[in-house]
Order: structure tokens, then sequence, then C-alpha cells
């Protein structure tokens, strides 16, 4: 078995590849960054190899490499931007700083559509991941300067969380509440006013995405993805908003973990290279 690890500001995803298997299938383990040094008493099995992604900082990255060395005396590989740059270009004007956690669930995005026909067709891809922070990113392909093209990322935005942008409303006026309302049209009390302010600001950010894709990719439809724990309170605005403006759309696809998807896809060598070579080092 290979077990991924995706270790999140909030909370650390677990999975595993079975000998043979390119994509993972059960759901991932989830647990709280206090429940880490227990991880082996949740697994039946004993991994031969170990891929992580880390953007939760050096406390939880050392706990995680103390509990798998205790448990199996196996490192961690740590899987960055630096990884995986044969399978997809990255755009970023400084890709060392592009995060772990966006990087690695952009590979997992490939994953999905690479034997989708829109995609194949030229159309973008969008990944919206909900957490403590939202990031939209855009898969398009790339012509080469020698002919032929590639998948690449060609950028993003970040902005706060739905829960991070109600908490801030709160501890940073003197009369908010931590909104707990539902999103509707017209607000008539506090509460929803919130609610639905930060679902139409989530919401609007996918779609302006949505918008400026289609425009760099001649007009083709944008296939959009969502991820992480926030999604639900954008869901219904979003559906909501997306069906008002293109009535023929399909609904986002929502998937559970991108990030191990983009492990597991750097497990397995690219197509029509050699068997995976175990690395030199960990990093």
């Amino acid at each position: 078995m290979i077990l991924l690890i995706d270790a999140g500001n909030s909370r650390v995803k677990i999975a595993w590849l079975a000998p043979g298997e390119s994509r993972r299938s059960a759901p991932p383990l989830v647990l709280e960054h206090a429940e880490l040094p227990g991880l082996a008493a949740r697994l039946d099995f004993t991994p031969r190899r170990i891929l992580g992604s880390n953007v939760a900082g050096g406390a939880v990255r050392d706990a995680l490499e103390r509990a798998c060395r205790a448990a199996w005396d196996l490192p961690v590989r740590w899987h960055d931007t630096r990884d995986g740059h044969d399978r997809l270009l990255n755009g970023y004007r400084q890709p060392a700083r592009l995060g772990a956690d966006r990087w690695l669930g952009l590979l997992g995005l490939l994953q999905h559509v690479e034997d989708e026909p829109a995609w194949r067709a030229g159309a973008p891809c969008i990944l919206a991941s909900f957490g403590t922070a939202t990031t939209i990113d855009t898969l398009a392909w790339r012509t080469q300067a020698g002919g032929g093209r590639r998948p690449a990322f060609i950028g993003g935005l970040i902005l706060p969380g739905a829960a991070l942008m109600a908490r801030s409303l709160s501890q940073g006026t003197a009369d908010l509440p931590l909104a707990r309302g539902e999103p509707v049209d017209f607000p008539t009390d506090t509460d929803a006013a919130i609610a639905s302010g930060i679902a139409a600001a989530q919401a609007g950010a996918l779609l302006r995405q949505r918008r400026l894709a289609a425009e760099a990719c001649s007009g083709a439809r944008p296939l959009l993805f969502v991820s992480g724990g926030d999604w639900p309170r954008v869901q219904a605005e979003l559906r909501a908003a997306l069906a008002r403006m293109d009535p023929d759309a399909a609904p986002p696809c929502r998937l559970d973990s991108p990030v191990l998807d983009g492990l597991a896809s750097l497990a397995r060598p690219p197509a029509g290279a050699g068997p995976a070579a175990e690395p030199a080092e960990d990093r």
C-alpha cells in the first residue's frame, strides 16, 4: 500500500493506493491535528511508501513524520510545486510560491478530466476549493513553440473562505454577530444578510473566473469542479446564479479530495514512462 497524506490548515486527510491501482477508491480518513499520534491505530495495513502534502506548518509536519517513523520506520516523501511538471505546466510567475495544496489539487483535477471529451476538445477546467481560504484555479490547453499542446495552470484567485469571512465580521465589528443564517435573495435580518453576502461573494468570484476562462478559450464552456468543507455554504447560491446565467450549464462536480488525487497521480509514472523509481531522498 502507498499511504497518501494531505495536511491542511484545519484537518489532515488520509488515503491509500492498493498495489496496481492508479487511483484511490475509498473515501479519505479525516483526522484533527491532535489525533495525528494515533494515525497508525486507524489503519489496518502497513504502507510501503508514504507521500504527503503539507500547508499546515512545521509542527504538523513534524508530528506526521514522528508518527510514521514510530509506526513503520518510514519517511514521508513531501511533494510540492517542484513535482509533476511532466504532467502540467505551471504558469505561476514564481512557481515556488504556489501552495503545495493548490498545485497538487490541480494535478488531481487533471487526473479526473484527462479522458473528458469537453476537456480534450479545448474546454478549460476550474477547481474551486472552499476551505479556510477559497482558491479558484484554472487549467487550459497551451500550444507549445515546437507544436503540440500541453495542459497548463494559467492562474487563479485566493480569497478568505466563507467561515473566515463570517468570523472577520464578528470579530472586527462591535455589533455584528457570527452569522448562522441561510442565504436568501433579499435578506430582512442581519444573520441572513451576512450569510447571503458571503455566499454571493464566494459564488461571484467563481463565476468571474468562469467568464474569464471562457473568454480565454474561444468561448468554450468551462467545466466546474468544487471541493472543501465550506462548499455547502456556497452551493445553493452558486447553483442558482449559474442556472440564471447559463441554463444549459452542467452543475459543478464535487471532488472529495483533489490533493490526495494529485498525490495518487504522482505515485504512478507518467504515460510512456517506465516503472516509478523510489526517491533518492525525502524533502
